[in-house]
């Protein structure tokens, strides 16, 4: 196991050096966010048990980086995303290295399907000030989030630990035929709008659509206009505001997890 997750993450390692390479040529910011910056952070590199890898952009460094310099990148690299794929089943981006195949481990059809080794890069967008009307935009976010989930309810993560209403949800959801009344490529688009309404001062900002949903929101100032940090030999920028950011998302950040948790931390495995 060791070996075979220490091979994706330093595949993950050349993918974000080739894309950073890109980012900086074109002045493009981005972060190192969630597990990544926590591992730079506490290991200099990857969290060991870690097998993947999220960077976050700016609304509008992400969207100049997808429309005009992705194509800069190397041959063998794809750019994914719902709108370059309509079968694509997150709102993110993945820039795949089409060389190396994975499969995703919560995949219910694990044994049947594969994808390629990646990176996910979020787009980083503002919210209401309001308090009332950011209760409402999130609420708006994450009920096309989930019901995205429900229509493609195999990719439902089974793994994670849920509340009670959670899990009714979604022992209901999965069996009601949604897939019949909703397509999960149009609800993707639906929470696109909702996303890239600029707020670009607002006071709170963040990758809602990342696996923490609105803990994800941050002072924006805390992302500031970043800071270099040591990640595997290489030098990756993350959020100026490092510390306040991860105490935010992990409490004692610097305490390791149990084992058990450790484990949860899988989410892919390497197959060629």
């Amino acid at each position: 196991m060791t070996s075979n997750i220490r091979r994706l993450q330093l595949i993950d390692t050349d993918i974000l050096k080739k894309v950073v390479a890109v980012l900086e040529q074109h002045q493009l910011n981005y972060y190192m966010i969630g597990g990544t910056l926590l591992g730079a952070i506490r290991h200099k590199g990857f969290i060991p048990w870690d097998d993947d890898m999220d960077i976050a952009m700016p609304r509008k460094d992400y969207e100049l980086f997808l429309n005009q310099f992705a194509q800069e990148l190397p041959d063998n690299f794809k750019v994914v995303n719902f709108k370059t794929d309509k079968n694509y089943k997150y709102y993110i981006t993945r820039i795949e290295n089409m060389d190396y195949k994975v499969r995703e481990i919560r995949n219910q059809n694990f044994y049947e399907s594969f994808a390629h080794v990646s990176i996910d890069i979020f787009p980083i967008d503002g919210t209401p000030d309001n308090k009332f009307l950011r209760k409402m935009y999130y609420f708006r976010v994450l009920f096309y989030r989930a019901l995205v989930s429900l229509v493609q309810k195999n990719n439902i993560d089974r793994a994670r630990k849920r509340g009670l209403l959670e899990k009714l949800i979604i022992f209901i959801g999965t069996h009601l035929p949604l897939q019949k009344f909703f397509n999960a490529n149009k609800l993707q688009y639906k929470i696109d709008k909702l996303l890239r309404q600029q707020r670009p001062g607002s006071q709170f900002a963040g990758t809602i659509m990342g696996a923490y949903r609105v803990k994800e929101i941050v002072p924006r100032y805390y992302f500031g206009q970043g800071k270099y940090y040591e990640f595997e030999g290489y030098r990756f920028k993350g959020p100026s505001e490092y510390d306040a950011y991860l105490k935010h998302m992990y409490g004692d950040y610097m305490k390791l997890p149990s084992k058990e948790q450790r484990e949860r931390k899988r989410h892919f495995e390497i197959i060629s």
